[in-house]
């Protein structure tokens, strides 16, 4: 196959996807597929001579069917559609994450966004802020920390059936101590804690959370003034592949104690 090959493939896939869609479902005669996607018998005629140019479609008796090449390449051919359409529905959250970050479009596929704003600062926290009220055990990472954060998790801890695990670079483990601690709870006295320090630098603030509902996965990204913006799922894949990425880092973070004098 010659590279003006491969683009006629991809070309044909992109105008013909609905026709090579329908004959995924099973094989099918021409006035079905004029009757199932509402075309014309002109225009199933040429989507049907086009795919079996490039490889894609046969015809048995007197039905029209993917190849193995159509099957394969319409598979690749959603996939990418897939992986475009989050790509596209999240860029505003993704572009606040260094370039070089580890990230999956798995993660992005049907996910939640809320970004910050000029006037409200802090509502892109809310959403991850009621999860962490309901989970049962939450794991992250954390490059950054904000003032209110760990108030905010000796609170949570208060709770008997919450665990936190969190792997957090030198310069956050250091700055702990030092962050005053608001009303009576207290993260140095909390239970229920872990704390590891990175054995390298930190990309981002990926989290996991599990609740009695369901588990999530997500990612807290920071500007200069704060949290930029909040994405999380709750889809399979994304938990899947966050709790991979996460156990990466912590496979190379060792156990830290800052509290201790």
């Amino acid at each position: 196959m010659t590279r003006d090959d491969d683009e006629r493939l991809r070309r044909t896939l992109e105008r013909r996807s609905a026709v090579a869609s329908r004959l995924a479902a099973a094989p099918a005669r021409k006035p079905a597929l004029v009757d199932a996607l509402d075309s014309s018998r002109s225009t199933v005629d040429r989507a049907i001579d086009e795919l079996a140019a490039v490889g894609c479609v046969r015809r048995e008796d007197s039905e029209y069917a993917l190849t193995t090449t159509g099957r394969l390449a319409l598979r690749t051919y959603e996939g990418y559609r897939s992986a475009t359409d989050a790509i596209a529905a999240t860029t505003e959250f993704v572009n606040c994450l260094p370039a070089d970050a580890p990230l999956d479009t798995s993660l992005l596929d049907g996910a939640s966004v809320s970004m910050s704003s000029e006037h409200v600062p802090d509502q892109a926290l809310a959403p991850s802020t009621d999860l962490f009220k309901r989970a049962t055990r939450m794991r992250g990472l954390a490059p950054v920390v904000l003032g209110f954060y760990p108030n905010t998790v000796a609170e949570q801890l208060s709770r008997d059936e919450l665990t936190v695990e969190i792997v957090a670079s030198a310069e956050v483990l250091g700055a702990l101590p030092s962050i005053p601690d608001v009303g009576t709870a207290s993260l140095s006295e909390a239970d229920g804690l872990s704390l590891y320090e990175s054995g390298g630098e930190l990309p981002y603030a990926l989290w996991l959370m599990e609740t009695p509902e369901s588990d999530y996965a997500g990612i807290t990204a920071y500007d200069a003034g704060g949290a930029a913006g909040v994405l999380m799922n709750d889809s399979p894949a994304a938990v899947e592949w966050a709790e991979s990425e996460y156990e990466r880092y912590r496979a190379d973070a060792s156990e830290a104690n800052p509290f201790r004098s």
